[in-house]
């Protein structure tokens, strides 16, 4: 059996925060999804992006309980088991995209522990040379935060969640689905998406220089932070682009500061005011960059729980449709791996603290081949172990 898809007459997917029949209107606080159209071109704080995770969180576990409470192996129809069938080969999408900004998170980690080393080397009364002076300029290096391929994937990522969306928000004249059943997957699906796309444009810089200020002159030192500050902005790359994380976009404006202050060094100047200037703007990078590593590890954990979220309904919806096909009423079109199959035939407990990223696999359905398997990654254990969800306390 295989899916129609009927592109010219595909809708626009259903936004679960305009919805009035969405399960999240009913069932869940509206008034954190109420400004997020305001996050357009701002910066976001890492404590809005994890009341973000939490609406997507709690989307999950409703839109799990919903779903379970809609349909029955028995009672479900064949339109009923086509949808589930897109949604689960949809899911696989969300799946790939919390891995890939773990791994973003990762980066921009790595990129922070180079900034010590620079601070180090300014540390004392002394006048560095110019070998020092080159080593702080390439350790306050921040343009790797800036991956080029990272927003080519971001847009790659997003353009194929839109048309899965599209097709998961599709309905057939013929086909009736179950509108309890609809509403709670279409609804998870579209929070989880909308707190992707939020996660993964905020963990991409924006930030560009001004290139019509002019240059401080270099005597000027007292007031080159004011006029650093004025060159240096932030904005997005498109008008509809979540700019950046806060504490992300604050350390980087620390670290160019930092870097025009070394970089002109040798030009000459005042050498008090200079050193002055010098010590303000190292100690508000440290600052900074303290504030960012203790805003990543609240992000990381939420987005351990979310995908554990979206693998629990995967899991319950898999059960369904294995129970469905044992009865004979519908034939399984994705195929679930191994660890999957074990945990269809009862209901998923809650998941357990621990959990490490799975790799899973499905029978596609018109789908790249790249996109078969995902590419896992462990939290807190050796990158390239691959744990497969036969180990997660389910």
């Amino acid at each position: 059996m295989s899916m129609r898809r009927t592109y010219s007459r595909v809708q626009s997917f259903p936004s679960p925060e305009s919805d009035t029949l969405s399960p999240l209107s009913n069932q869940f606080d509206q008034s954190k999804l109420e400004n997020l159209h305001q996050l357009q071109g701002s910066l976001v704080s890492a404590e809005c992006l994890s009341k973000i995770l939490d609406a997507a969180i709690v989307a999950q576990k409703l839109g799990m309980k919903l779903a379970m409470e809609a349909i029955s192996p028995t009672t479900g129809s064949n339109s009923d088991w086509k949808f589930i069938n897109c949604y689960l080969d949809s899911s696989v999408l969300l799946l790939d995209a919390c891995n890939n900004i773990q791994l973003r998170l990762d980066s921009i980690r790595s990129c922070l522990g180079s900034i010590p080393i620079g601070l180090h080397y300014l540390d004392g009364d002394h006048e560095p040379s110019e070998v020092v002076l080159q080593r702080v300029v390439a350790s306050l290096d921040l343009s790797r935060f800036r991956e080029k391929n990272h927003s080519a994937k971001i847009e790659k990522s997003i353009s194929r969640m839109r048309t899965f969306g599209k097709k998961l928000a599709y309905k057939d004249t013929g086909d009736i689905v179950s509108p309890e059943l609809y509403r709670a997957l279409t609804s998870s699906w579209g929070m989880a998406v909308l707190a992707i796309r939020v996660l993964s444009y905020t963990t991409s810089f924006r930030l560009v220089t001004n290139q019509s200020a002019q240059p401080p002159k270099d005597e000027r030192w007292a007031v080159l932070l004011n006029e650093l500050s004025n060159k240096i902005k932030v904005s997005p790359k498109k008008a509809n682009d979540i700019a950046s994380m806060e504490e992300l976009a604050r350390t980087e404006l620390a670290a160019q500061a930092l870097l025009k202050l070394v970089s002109s060094w040798q030009k000459g100047g005042d050498s008090s005011l200079r050193r002055m200037a010098v010590k303000a703007v190292a100690g508000e990078l440290r600052s900074r960059k303290d504030e960012l590593e203790k805003a990543l590890p609240v992000i990381e954990d939420k987005i351990t729980e979310f995908y554990k979220q979206i693998v629990a309904l995967r899991i319950n919806m898999l059960g369904l449709l294995s129970k469905a096909q044992r009865e004979d009423v519908f034939a399984l079109m994705v195929e679930p791996f191994s660890s999957e199959k074990n945990q269809m035939d009862t209901n998923p407990k809650q998941f357990q603290s621990g959990v490490a990223w799975g790799v899973v696999k499905t029978k596609k359905i018109g789908r790249a081949c790249s996109l078969g398997r995902i590419r896992p990654h462990c939290i807190g254990l050796i990158k390239g172990k691959i744990l497969k969800l036969s180990s997660l306390n389910i």
